[in-house]
């Protein structure tokens, strides 16, 4: 079934809300991380840092996506809530692509090798140096606060397309509900 242009497809949907979901995950993991040197805390931080490989990989995926299967923008925008919308989603992708990619040098920079979800690990490609880690740990730190001012000023805006403007502009990134056999 061809997927009407002002509706994202499958594949869209799927991405967003897994990487939207992954993003929350390692936002609570590196909440209830306890301090270095307590127990869990190894393993907590580096399941952190796995899920956060997984943002950067799927958002990855998920620009390449949008780029050979482009969207229409939503009709009914105003010139401002166009230009703001792809603000957003630009800041959007820079954020899933710099927050990890910040992560991943810190830890490395600070020697520590990655172990994906348990199952390989990869071994720091830098050379230890406080000098580079410290300036990506910061950029790494403080970027949660932009995920935290982005991601919800993306969710405010849909939630006003959805309760205010009922545009229909959430509707196009939801997944459809199957119909039932028979159904009406």
């Amino acid at each position: 079934m061809p997927v009407p242009s002002n509706r994202y497809g499958r594949t869209a949907i799927t991405l967003h809300w897994a990487v939207a979901t992954l993003i929350g995950i390692a936002l609570v993991l590196i909440w209830v991380t306890p301090r270095r040197n307590e127990p869990g805390y190894g393993t907590l931080l580096e399941l952190h840092k796995s899920v956060g490989m997984m943002v950067l990989l799927l958002a990855a995926l998920r620009l390449a996506w949008r780029r050979v299967n482009p969207v229409a923008p939503a009709a009914g925008l105003t010139p401002m809530e166009a230009r703001l919308s792809a603000l957003t989603h630009g800041l959007l992708y820079f954020i899933m692509i710099a927050i990890p990619l910040t992560g991943y040098l810190f830890s490395s920079a600070e020697g520590q090798s990655l172990t994906f979800f348990g199952l390989d690990t990869v071994a720091s490609p830098l050379a230890t140096s406080r000098t580079f880690s410290r300036p990506m740990e910061i950029l790494h730190k403080t970027g949660q606060w932009a995920v935290y001012g982005v991601v919800g000023l993306h969710a405010l805006a849909a939630l006003y397309h959805y309760f205010i403007k009922r545009d229909g502009v959430l509707q196009r990134m939801l997944p459809r509900a199957r119909s039932r056999v028979g159904a009406d």
